[in-house]
């Protein structure tokens, strides 16, 4: 239910996007595809994209814009930025815009084979659409104050990585009380992994992190990682910073670090590393 197909776009679409529908409020935060979809067409570095439903309809859109620099940004020239994203609103509600989220990764990577870089900019009051991002493994890489209509947050994703989209975090409720575990759930029905894990005074230390054998070579622990933050924010907002020791999982430290954990400076906590997750 509610699969989507992802394409660029072709003229036979004009007329859907004409009677594409966005709030006044939905419109400050993006452009409605007819404000921009001739000046894509007309730029060989722009991609229009199109989204359709399983029956059909025009769910949503956005452009891909290579080597694109957004303004007060310093990103490198061979990147691809998301440009002007929006679901339709007649189909809002539906879940489309998690499975657009989702699935954005591994279509720009098929697309976009020699680049590694991908961005996006988003407006920081608009945290349904930047944390929707996070879950889909864009990591938060710089603010900017004075933007358009205030403070925006600029997104990166590196497409050298593997991204499985088919993956949600459960709490389990039948672990022991004096941890937290959260289980990795592939296709909604299959427990493929867990992160485990300490909670004391807002700090979640993650003491282990485990997936099945068959899935380790496909992206999926790093993926679950990603979407750690938003699932806390929603779940368990008390919880501000994720850290993890070394010593707890040494052979992971790399994998860590590709999703933002950095390593503390030098002082008595110099061995952990950190992520900020609420923000």
């Amino acid at each position: 239910m509610n699969d989507i197909t992802i394409r660029p776009y072709e003229e036979e679409d004009r007329k859907n996007l004409e009677e594409f529908e966005l709030s006044e409020k939905q419109q400050v935060y993006s452009s409605l595809p007819m404000d921009v979809l001739d000046d894509a067409i007309k730029d060989p570095d722009r991609t229009p994209c199109v989204v359709q439903s399983e029956k059909g309809e025009t769910v949503g859109f956005f452009v891909l814009h290579e080597h694109y620099q957004h303004e007060g940004y310093d990103t490198p020239h061979e990147v691809v930025y998301i440009r002007s994203l929006s679901i339709n609103e007649k189909l809002q509600g539906r879940g489309y815009g998690t499975k657009v989220a989702m699935a954005l990764p591994l279509y720009v990577q098929e697309k976009y084979t020699s680049l590694d870089h991908l961005y996006l900019v988003v407006d920081a009051e608009n945290q349904a659409a930047w944390s929707l991002y996070e879950r889909a493994g864009f990591m938060h890489t710089a603010t900017k104050e004075d933007g358009p209509i205030g403070k925006e947050r600029l997104y990166y994703l590196d497409l050298d990585q593997k991204y499985v989209h088919n993956i949600k975090l459960k709490l389990d409720e039948e672990a022991d009380p004096s941890k937290i575990k959260i289980d990795i759930i592939l296709n909604k029905k299959e427990k493929v992994g867990y992160i485990e894990g300490k909670a004391d005074k807002g700090v979640l230390r993650i003491t282990h992190l485990y997936t099945e054998q068959k899935e380790r070579d496909r992206g999926v622990a790093s993926s679950a990682l990603r979407q750690l933050g938003t699932f806390l924010r929603r779940n368990m907002p008390e919880i501000r910073d994720l850290t993890v020791d070394p010593s707890d999982a040494a052979e992971k430290i790399r994998l860590f670090e590709r999703v933002g954990f950095v390593k503390f400076g030098e002082d008595e906590n110099s061995k952990l590393y950190k992520k900020y997750i609420n923000y």
